[in-house]
């Protein structure tokens, strides 16, 4: 029996868990749906697709498991639409960075007898700095040498736990348990906040009087810090994962305020001992950062022997395509 997995949204994301399953067309049947049809054009001439639905109710009606990787401000109303299609058994998977305003809205949604599962993926450092979220910049091993956090719900039944652990280790990537709202603090932090910060520096230099002139000084600190307004995590409602994760925006955004008071007086008080150990305190901690990501050892290493086969996971897929009864 052929697992019929179905991915809404095309961009990096989509297209690579798509490319990571190619080499399995014989178990598994991948049809892909996204609001711009040149995106699953593009990923289905990257043979990471087998078949492209026409409309987003087609693409989920039949699938055992759904995974949406879709900007966040078309989340809710692509929950609306494909709630009532979705086949008794299934899986829904979400892969965006809000978790707990995402489980709240899917809990009152999704009907009995199909199940949620919520995942972060992190990337394979080799493309780190690759900001694109467009299909050509998908690749089948994306996610290896990563981290995939997984959170859930009520409706998170243990066997979806499975199926996210089998499917992030069989993508080569370690696997985190974690609490949805500390997944959503954390978040906040590393996703929403440098994002908010691009935008607020290009208001906070590009509103200014001297704008003008300034313009014609630009170089690669200027092009490094605003190129992130151009990777935001929606494609039209700009700002919603901030607003579906207020609380923590609100907190990181203090913490940067109280960031660049710190060094702001330092500067008034012309304290340069003070100055250079704020840097280098920075720059210390970059540096490590960076090659801890690079190194990709924030757990112990999978063995092999942990490793699922394909035939493991797609017999673990089965098991979503029947209905389960009522212990």
């Amino acid at each position: 029996m052929t697992i019929k997995l179905s991915v809404i949204g095309c961009g990096k994301i989509g297209t690579s868990i798509g490319l990571a399953l190619k080499n399995h067309t014989q178990e598994i049947h991948r049809t892909c749906f996204d609001r711009i049809p040149a995106n699953s054009k593009q990923a289905h001439d990257m043979q990471a697709f087998d078949q492209i639905a026409l409309r987003v109710n087609e693409c989920v009606e039949n699938a055992d498991v759904v995974i949406l990787a879709i900007p966040v401000d078309e989340l809710l109303i692509t929950i609306d639409t494909i709630s009532p299609y979705l086949k008794s058994g299934s899986i829904l998977i979400d892969t965006s960075p809000i978790k707990i305003s995402i489980k709240e809205y899917i809990e009152d949604k999704l009907p009995e007898d199909r199940y949620f599962l919520s995942i972060f993926p992190t990337i394979n450092p080799a493309y780190i700095h690759e900001a694109e979220n467009s299909p050509e910049f998908a690749h089948e091993d994306l996610f290896c040498n990563a981290l995939i956090v997984l959170t859930g719900s009520e409706r998170t039944s243990n066997e979806a736990f499975k199926l996210g652990t089998d499917l992030s280790k069989f993508f080569g990537a370690q696997v985190l348990f974690a609490d949805p709202y500390e997944v959503d603090g954390l978040l906040a932090a590393t996703e929403t906040l440098p994002k908010l910060i691009s935008a607020a520096y290009i208001h906070a230099v590009m509103d200014q009087p001297g704008w003008k002139e300034g313009r014609k000084l630009t170089n690669n600190p200027f092009n490094s810090l605003t190129q992130l307004i151009t990777h935001l995590d929606e494609r039209e409602d700009y700002g919603k994962s901030a607003e579906l994760n207020r609380e923590n925006t609100i907190r990181t955004i203090d913490n940067m305020i109280y960031s660049l008071k710190a060094i702001r007086d330092l500067l008034q008080e012309e304290n340069s001992s003070e100055i250079q150990k704020w840097y280098q305190k920075s720059l210390d901690n970059h540096n490590k950062w960076s090659e801890e990501r690079k190194l990709a050892t924030w757990n112990k290493i999978t063995g092999k022997e942990d490793i699922p086969s394909s035939a493991d996971i797609f017999k673990n897929l089965l098991g979503f395509g029947k209905k389960r009864k009522d212990k």
